[in-house]
């Protein structure tokens, strides 16, 4: 899992942010980071979701609680669209079984 780790200095460097905006999103639950020897990591699958939130923190200026509600919001749209997926899978299971009959 090492070589899945991103040092969040790094990240900070690169997105010119505080730690402290990183630590936040974690406090909200919306990012999860890990500490290995006393230095605080991202792991690779998280920097997607911290780039959207940077992006909604900086290009339209929304702070941690409307991220957090906005995240809300989307993964209740994820969940909402793989739904819908697997009951258009159902409905054309059922299609295709009453065309052979």
């Amino acid at each position: 899992m090492g070589t899945n780790l991103i040092p969040v200095e790094d990240i900070c460097a690169y997105h010119h942010v505080e730690i402290n905006f990183i630590q936040s999103l974690e406090d909200f639950g919306l990012i999860h980071t890990t500490v290995k020897k006393q230095s605080l990591f991202l792991p690779v699958d998280e920097l997607t979701k911290l780039e959207q939130y940077l992006r909604l923190a900086h290009d339209l200026e929304i702070n941690l609680e409307g991220i957090h509600a906005v995240s809300h919001l989307l993964n209740q749209l994820q969940n909402m669209q793989e739904e819908i997926t697997a009951l258009q899978n159902e409905l054309n299971y059922y299609k295709q079984l009453n065309q052979h009959h």
